[in-house]
């Protein structure tokens, strides 16, 4: 079985495809390197107008006590902002314009506090250049849909193409079990595929470290859960994003190779995999309380990974006057689905049977074609 597998891995990196695709990762890479860096100028721009300074305080390589004075002083404000906004709502004045989820600001405080203690510097979670911060964006955008949509059609007609092509038809002719040959395969796209996902992560980190600097391993990232909240270090968040992106893989591509048997057209069955995956984490994620209860049971719903970690709020600086609005607590799966079992153990758990089912399905419907394909 391991000479199948390396006979197989050889023949798809030899392949023109997987390298335009490879390349054209680490070309997205690079640009979403340069996205980050401009928005980020943007971003510190209008930190430094409201602050009345000179000196940048985000994105520093260092330490230092303008810095310091920045955390302490956007602490205060964040304290003034909360009891002017309790003094409006106790006197039922309008809150049109104000903060309106006044639990948040509390998460900033103590992103603060714990960046003073570990003395450094602060970073953005959306548009940081630094190493550990940039590999960590970049790796939450692979372990999603774009990452799963981008592997698929690279390594999605694995099994259909030589169907098509009928060059499955020499394995078939060859003393090799059937199971043999159908989870070599599986297995080769699936270890493919985190290969891939790798490369570009520690790509990523390369280039962020030559053209930007570095950044702590330990540098505190906010995780949520239904009802709290903890400072996870980015080497562990990153660490967790990657394993249970592996688990999701595995699903989608088990759902994949059942879906190829069926279909044994790789466009067709490329589509059909795509609006079932899709469609499966929309119902998933529906804000209807029979799914919210059942949703730590469906696989669908792990398929967004940073999701189960950390929210997503892209609305412009100025607003609340708060860096790092990706720290907003109800864009978390947990907290939108009000479910506080979703998360990356019980992901990996739920995975791990759906792949198992999906498996055995999909090899089951290739030993009853298999009579079908031989010469």
């Amino acid at each position: 079985m391991m000479n199948l597998i390396l006979f197989e891995g050889k023949k798809t990196w030899q392949t023109r495809k997987t390298h335009l695709f490879l390349l054209l990762g680490l070309l997205l890479t690079v640009i979403l390197f340069l996205f980050n860096g401009y928005l980020g100028q943007k971003e510190n721009l209008v930190i430094d107008s409201l602050l009345g300074s000179n000196t940048r305080v985000m994105g520093q390589n260092r330490y230092s006590d303008e810095i310091n004075q920045f955390l302490k002083q956007t602490n205060q404000e964040i304290e003034e902002q909360e009891e002017n906004f309790r003094a409006a709502a106790d006197k039922g004045q309008s809150l049109v314009g104000k903060l309106t989820l006044p639990t948040y600001p509390f998460y900033r405080t103590m992103l603060n506090n714990e960046l003073a203690k570990r003395k450094l510097p602060p970073q953005s979670m959306r548009y940081g250049t630094k190493n550990t911060i940039f590999s960590a964006i970049l790796l939450s955008y692979l372990a999603s849909g774009f990452g799963i949509v981008l592997l698929l059609f690279l390594f999605g007609d694995s099994l259909t193409k030589e169907i098509d092509e009928r060059s499955l038809y020499f394995y078939l002719s060859q003393p090799v079990k059937r199971s043999r040959l159908y989870f070599a395969k599986y297995m080769l796209v699936w270890l493919q595929s985190i290969v891939v996902v790798a490369v570009l992560f520690l790509f990523s980190f390369v280039i962020a470290s030559l053209f930007s600097g570095g950044s702590s391993f330990d540098y505190p990232v906010i995780v949520f859960t239904e009802k709290s909240m903890t400072l996870m270090p980015i080497i562990q968040y990153s660490g967790q994003v990657f394993l249970v992106f592996m688990f999701v893989l595995a699903f989608c591509l088990a759902l994949h190779f059942f879906v190829s048997i069926l279909l044994k057209k790789t466009s067709f069955s490329l589509v059909v995999t795509l609006m079932i995956l899709f469609e499966g984490y929309n119902l998933s994620t529906l804000n209807n309380e029979f799914m919210r209860k059942i949703a730590h049971f469906n696989p669908f719903a792990y398929l967004n990974v940073s999701r189960l970690f950390v929210g997503y709020d892209f609305r412009p600086f100025e607003l609340f006057s708060i860096e790092n609005q990706e720290y907003y607590a109800n864009w978390c799966l947990p907290r939108t689905l009000h479910n506080g079992q979703i998360n990356s153990l019980n992901g990996v758990v739920v995975l791990s049977i759906g792949t198992v089912i999906l498996l055995s399905l999909g090899y089951f419907c290739f030993k009853k074609n298999v009579h079908r394909w031989k010469i």
